[in-house]
């Protein structure tokens, strides 16, 4: 494992960045507006392309569900689609 300094931040080419996001299937379960994979597609080819953008790595990963369940209670929600706590 590379540890970088905050110092090197600004200057080194081996940064990377991981964004971790729902896939379409699974945003449904949960909160009314959340971002997902499926959004943000659109603008991979874009982000890849940006003559203006810093020299990194940008990974996203989509998570998914293996199954659903009819079982297990629900989470209660807010009108303004937070969960209750």
């Amino acid at each position: 494992m590379k540890v970088i300094k905050h110092e090197q931040l600004i200057s080194s080419p081996d940064i990377a960045s991981f964004v971790v996001v729902l896939c379409r299937n699974l945003a449904q379960y949960l909160t009314d507006r959340i971002g997902n994979f499926e959004e943000l597609e659109p603008y991979f080819d874009f982000w890849r392309n940006c003559g203006a953008c810093y020299q990194g790595s940008l990974l996203i990963f989509g998570v998914e569900h293996d199954q659903t369940s009819y079982e297990v209670p629900r989470i209660p929600k807010g009108t303004d689609g937070r969960a209750k706590a």
